[in-house]
């Protein structure tokens, strides 16, 4: 049965810009493959010129699956380029199957019932790479997806700590706030009891509570209430002859800077997790 997955193979490799032409009419009409329908031609017909060349060495390597990211990885990163959607670049391969075996049956490949019968070997062979393929391209999607995220997300994971190893990150981030709030403890007792003034020391706040919101998400908001409750509290023990306005309104956008900052990274935290 060698020679007839031969006698495909043959055909696959002497016909490739024949079935490829075949193949970039069929993908850049179809209903199911609309992001295919803008692409220069061109390069709609040199990707499958390079599959069907490349059919031959693949189905008589050693290690297909190896052979196969030749094309895969290529395949994938051109059209991950163009914003082409996964599930359209796995149905153009399977359209690319489908115009490599109707080519044949129209050539006349196999001519008798028994060549027809025999030719499964060739199909099974056909499949087996497809699905290699297929495989490799929804790997390689995934990869250059995340990498996209990683590099957007660059700034913010700094600030998250997340290249820290192991727990060691959570202790420095507790250690870390853990200062800022003594910091602060001391900067309203000097402010309020030695200065008696409300001053803009209060700005510095807005440190803690912003990093608090970025480790913990929602959770950070509790520094901010910290923040809020230290400076009305030490208005009206050392100001009490001053009006309490202007440090409601501090403690108030303490908590809603909080909430808003914390909010908005359970957001990035839950889009990341889904990439």
């Amino acid at each position: 049965m060698q020679a007839y997955a031969a006698k495909l193979i043959d055909l696959i490799e002497s016909k490739a810009e024949n079935i490829s032409k075949q193949w970039a009419k069929d993908v850049m009409t179809h209903s199911r493959t609309p992001s295919y329908h803008s692409l220069p031609k061109d390069m709609v017909i040199e990707q499958g010129i390079n599959f069907y060349r490349l059919f031959r060495q693949m189905s008589l390597a050693e290690i297909p699956y190896e052979e196969a990211k030749t094309f895969s990885w290529k395949y994938a990163q051109e059209f991950y380029s163009e914003k082409i959607p996964l599930h359209e670049a796995l149905y153009a391969l399977i359209l690319m199957r489908r115009n490599l075996w109707l080519y044949a049956e129209f050539q006349g490949t196999f001519f008798t019932a028994l060549e027809k019968q025999q030719a499964v070997e060739s199909l099974n062979r056909t499949i087996l790479m497809f699905d290699y393929v297929s495989y490799q391209v929804t790997e390689k999607y995934q990869e250059l997806a995340i990498g996209d995220v990683e590099k957007k997300l660059g700034a913010i994971k700094t600030l998250m700590m997340k290249g820290h190893i192991g727990g060691k990150k959570s202790v420095y981030k507790a250690g870390l706030i853990s200062i800022f709030l003594l910091g602060a403890c001391i900067l309203t007792y000097y402010n309020h009891a030695t200065l008696k003034t409300e001053g803009l020391f209060t700005h510095l706040f807005y440190i803690p509570i912003i990093l608090a919101s970025i480790w913990w998400g929602k959770k950070g908001i509790f520094v901010a209430i910290f923040l809020g409750a230290l400076i009305l509290t030490g208005h009206a023990l050392f100001l009490k002859e001053m009006p309490i306005s202007g440090d409601v309104v501090r403690a108030i956008m303490f908590v809603v800077i909080g909430g808003v900052v914390g909010w908005l990274m359970e957001g990035i935290k839950k889009v990341e997790e889904l990439y």
